[in-house]
């Protein structure tokens, strides 16, 4: 979403993460020097949202669940270290002259956990699931989308052909991510038993011990040829929604890595606790109803640029995120599409919010209702003092059930979650223009033809073109609110794990990154 992303950090769990209700309660304290038995059999990563909200499809969801889905599942090309791509699934691959066509050659011997065999006939069934609207991972690749395949031709049972509608250079990068996460024959046979039983060939296999939602534990798949490259027998995702919670459970040894927030960066430091730190991540307000189904207000483009005008961005990092910066680009920093001209443009201004409500037909306001979690209750509560200065009544509302939580997106106007940047194209195609933020459906021509330009870049100039427009219109259309950059923060037990690095600008480690101390 690095949704976060995503950093995308680009997903719907990573949004239901960030506004579900409650929050596990602090754990005990002490420090992580206490422990004087180090077990490097077992990895506990404390992790920000439910790692498996929709199952275990890989292709349901984006890159904020890759270093989950990556224990289960094989990619056709891996993520390597400095963030490009390398030999997967694949072991080799190739263009031809026009870009237009993508062949693969694949490794023989790989087996999936309903017994079947990885071969060409298999990854075209795979593809070929991108008819099912419901994958949000696969709507780029779809007929329609900037990247569509025409079709996937089996050339030999280790060769495979995909033929885009037209020239795709640099596709490999999306086959590193859920995109080229490949599902056992079982599971491309019966998609909906992936809702409960993953079907993968990769370093893992899921645990009989896992609990939906609290935890899900990973053992070492024997079968996996690459299993050695992965330092612990056993991993486990233990998912603490409360950002102090997982800072506690992190200084008092129940999880060996964590994934923190800025504001818990100095405590856990100062329990002697390292942490790595990564920018590229926009905390972002998201407008998921543009047509005024759930709220008429939101149909009108000046109500929208009137929100970002009335936020106090400054005031809101200077109170409750320190260390982190204020935001008027969808985009971030280090992105090629990223212009100042927008932090001028749209900075803080009440009174032309006001203006841009009276033009809009709404002088004396409106109401509306967003849903908060643990992550976001705070930040949504000084944000609604900002709004309220101008006219705008917004009433914050604890989730009761992650079922309300999932739901918010239909039925509330507007939301809050981390959105990364590293895929824009499967960012704005899995989530933003057709995927799970618009579930109204709601289109805008320039954003789609800005999107389009991004995929049809042939170098870095018209890359940083289309990006810039494409950040501009996020921004000025109010589809995307930002709010401030944060620092990917991810602390780690220096008594046994090593300092945690970061696959080129991804925000989430490669698992295979994470090793013991020597």
């Amino acid at each position: 979403m690095r949704l976060q992303t995503t950093k995308s950090r680009g997903s719907a769990a990573v949004l239901a993460g960030a506004l579900l209700m409650g929050s596990l309660a602090a754990c005990g304290g002490g420090t992580q020097t206490a422990n004087t038995a180090v077990d490097k059999t077992t990895l506990t990563i404390g992790v920000e949202s439910d790692s498996a909200s929709f199952g275990y499809d890989p292709i349901r969801v984006a890159d904020a669940q890759r270093q989950f889905m990556e224990g289960l599942y094989d990619t056709l090309l891996d993520l390597q270290p400095d963030g490009s791509a390398g030999p997967g699934l694949a072991s080799a691959f190739a263009y031809n002259a026009d870009s237009t066509v993508l062949t693969l050659t694949l490794k023989e011997g790989v087996t999936f956990t309903d017994g079947s065999t990885l071969d060409a006939a298999l990854v075209k069934a795979n593809l070929d699931r991108r008819t099912d609207a419901a994958l949000s991972t696969y709507s780029a690749i779809a007929k329609g989308g900037a990247q569509e395949i025409s079709s996937v031709d089996v050339v030999s049972p280790t060769q495979v052909a995909i033929t885009f509608a037209k020239a795709q250079p640099g596709f490999e990068k999306n086959l590193t991510s859920t995109m080229g996460m490949i599902v056992g024959k079982t599971g491309v046979a019966d998609s909906a038993s992936l809702a409960t039983k993953p079907d993968g060939s990769g370093p893992y296999t899921l645990d009989a011990s896992t609990v939906k939602g609290n935890k899900y534990v990973l053992v070492k798949n024997d079968k996996n040829a690459d299993a050695a490259d992965y330092a612990y027998n056993k991993i486990v995702f233990s998912v603490i929604l409360d950002p102090q919670a997982r800072a506690n459970a992190l200084v008092s040894g129940q999880a060996d890595v964590a994934q923190l927030t800025s504001p818990t960066v100095d405590f856990a430091k100062s329990k002697g606790v390292g942490v790595s730190q990564i920018g590229g991540t926009v905390q972002t307000m998201i407008s998921f109803d543009k047509t005024g189904k759930t709220a008429p207000a939101f149909a009108e483009e000046k109500v929208r640029q009137a929100i970002q005008y009335a936020i106090n961005r400054k005031a809101l990092v200077d109170a409750l995120h320190k260390g982190d910066v204020p935001a008027w680009n969808a985009l971030p920093k280090d992105s090629a599409g990223f212009t100042t001209e927008l932090d001028t443009r749209f900075a803080y201004s009440p009174e032309k919010a006001k203006s841009l409500l009276a033009e809009a037909g709404y002088a004396n306001g409106f109401e509306f209702t967003i849903i908060a979690g643990a992550q976001t209750q705070t930040d949504l509560q000084a944000i609604q003092k900002d709004l309220a200065a101008v006219g705008i009544t917004m009433n914050v509302k604890m989730a009761a059930s992650t079922d309300e939580a999932f739901a918010a997106v239909a039925t509330t106007p507007l939301g809050y979650a981390p959105l990364t940047w590293d895929n824009p194209l499967g960012l704005m195609y899995g989530a933003i223009l057709n995927g799970f933020t618009n579930v109204q459906k709601a289109t805008d021509d320039q954003l789609s033809a800005a999107t389009g330009e991004v995929a049809a870049a042939k170098d870095d100039a018209a890359r940083k073109t289309a990006l810039t427009k494409l950040n501009t219109r996020l921004v000025e259309s109010g589809w995307m609110i930002p709010l401030f950059e944060s620092l990917s923060n991810w602390g780690y037990n220096t008594k046994k794990v090593s300092e945690v690095e970061f696959a080129g600008s991804n925000s989430y480690p490669l698992l295979s990154s994470f090793k013991p101390t020597n």
